[in-house]
């Protein structure tokens, strides 16, 4: 679900995360997870965010009124780890969670130039989501591909040898971006541009998890 001109004053996040403290993700030491710098949501940023939100991810994804929501984390995020340092796991499409009730909620910060975010079939399972049953298949299946196949240290970005890119959102600054937490995706940038600790000029983004339970 994309929703264009989410909110009215976008510049005050921006302006928040110039004074922020940036610091690494966890599991940055292992080269695994997300491959940049995160700080802290401004108080109550999710919550007003789902106040708008959540009437319209629930009739887009047919959720019902009894499932409860809960929100899981809020974060602003950076890009900031080149190309040449990325683990093998950050060169791949990943999934967030094998839980069909989690969602990412992504706020773009930055313009298209900064590239956007695409989702992935896993050629040889043909796999788009990674449920708890397939969870474990799949995993198999993609230590011995990434063992035999060496990946190149890049982002990902266009279809490969092992996974192909079935959808792709464009990054425009204020878009809003909900999507399940099961699904295949991976940030695709467009040049060393989008590496960078600067928020003005960096790939600025604004994250929460959610559930419906």
């Amino acid at each position: 679900m994309v929703v264009d001109d989410f909110l009215e004053n976008p510049e005050d996040l921006v302006a928040f995360s110039k004074s922020a403290k940036f610091a690494p993700w966890p599991m940055a030491a292992e080269r695994k997870g997300y491959p940049g710098v995160r700080t802290a949501a401004p108080d109550n940023h999710a919550a007003f965010i789902m106040d708008r939100i959540d009437p319209l991810i629930r009739e887009q994804f047919d959720i019902p009124l009894s499932s409860e929501l809960k929100i899981h984390q809020e974060t602003l995020n950076l890009i900031t780890v080149p190309e040449e340092e990325l683990g093998p796991l950050q060169r791949a499409p990943h999934f967030d969670t094998s839980n069909p009730a989690l969602f990412a909620v992504l706020l773009y910060l930055c313009d298209e130039s900064h590239g956007g975010t695409g989702f992935y079939q896993h050629k040889s399972t043909g796999y788009e989501s990674i449920t708890p049953e397939r969870c474990e298949h799949y995993l198999d299946c993609c230590y011995y591909e990434f063992n035999k196949y060496r990946r190149p240290k890049k982002y990902c970005s266009e279809s490969d040898d092992l996974f192909s890119r079935i959808g792709f959102v464009s990054a425009k600054f204020n878009r809003l971006v909900v999507y399940r937490g099961v699904m295949l995706h991976s940030a695709n940038i467009l040049s060393e541009k989008s590496i960078s600790f600067c928020p003005d000029t960096g790939r600025l983004t604004a994250n929460l998890f959610v559930t419906y339970d």
